[in-house]
């Protein structure tokens, strides 16, 4: 049951997890209800894979909705503080990024900011 206050766009965040996960337990149990898996170290070696295919999935889309990585959204420039802003969010070119977790790798987008006052490029924190 969905909380009252939820997003509206974690409904459908949820409908798309609920969707990821009846794919994993179908490529774990197929039609069958073993899928082919016989040995207890092919059971193992599939539970886990997809136990991390979710972790990065939910991974990704929490990163994803961090508000640091909106062009648009004001930040203090981790230099010298200073409020930053920029005039053309829509012209800031989005960076790929991929960090290797625990989990395996997980590639999000990330804006980068420019400081007028340092006269320098960094990337919102978290």
């Amino acid at each position: 049951m969905f909380k009252q206050h939820e997003a509206p766009d974690l409904a459908s965040l949820r409908r798309d997890f609920l969707k990821a996960a009846e794919q994993s337990f179908d490529r774990m149990f197929g039609r069958d209800g073993r899928n082919g898996l016989v040995t207890f170290t092919q059971r193992e070696e599939q539970a886990c894979e997809l136990g991390d295919e979710v972790s990065r999935w939910l991974l990704g889309k929490h990163l994803a909705r961090e508000e640091c990585r909106d062009p648009g959204k004001v930040v203090d420039c981790p230099f010298c503080g200073k409020a930053v802003s920029e005039e053309s969010p829509q012209r800031v070119a989005m960076e790929r990024r991929r960090i290797l977790t625990r989990r395996g790798p997980v590639e999000f987008d990330r804006a980068s900011r420019w400081c007028p006052k340092c006269r320098r490029v960094f990337f919102p924190p978290r």
